[in-house]
């Protein structure tokens, strides 16, 4: 994805440099610059496959304040245009709702408040292929 995407996680440990839980930082530094663009990590929050029917639902969560980045927006929009690829971005917003944005190939849906009853009803029907 080059250097678009941003470092995964921000903590380091002081005796060997990264902090254990976040290990994708030691492989995210091994693999840096191998590659025409560079290399970098980017991450999904949440990975659903049904082996049913094959497909796959990519939800990426963020925090009120938090930002995507234009790497991961670019890695979730590639990723949607496979035809058995949807993808959700949430950010959950301070009041409890929820701002919901499907990306699907030919289908992207414009971000919407939706309660986290709506949210598990919409999770549900991707279960059920509607």
């Amino acid at each position: 994805v080059g250097g678009a995407v941003t470092q995964l996680r921000q903590k380091h440990c002081p005796q060997c440099g990264y902090d254990l839980k976040w290990i994708s930082n030691y492989f995210d530094d091994l693999l840096r610059g191998i590659g025409h663009r560079g290399s970098s990590f980017t991450d999904v929050d949440a990975v659903t496959h049904d082996g049913k029917t094959g497909r796959w639902l990519m939800q990426e969560f963020k925090q009120p304040t938090e930002v995507l980045s234009d790497g991961q927006q670019w890695h979730l929009e590639a990723l949607s245009q496979h035809d058995r690829f949807t993808v959700w971005v949430v950010r959950k917003h301070a009041d409890g709702r929820l701002l919901w944005t499907e990306f699907r190939a030919g289908a992207t849906r414009f971000p919407e408040i939706i309660t986290v009853a709506e949210y598990q009803v919409r999770f549900r029907a991707w279960w059920e292929a509607r």
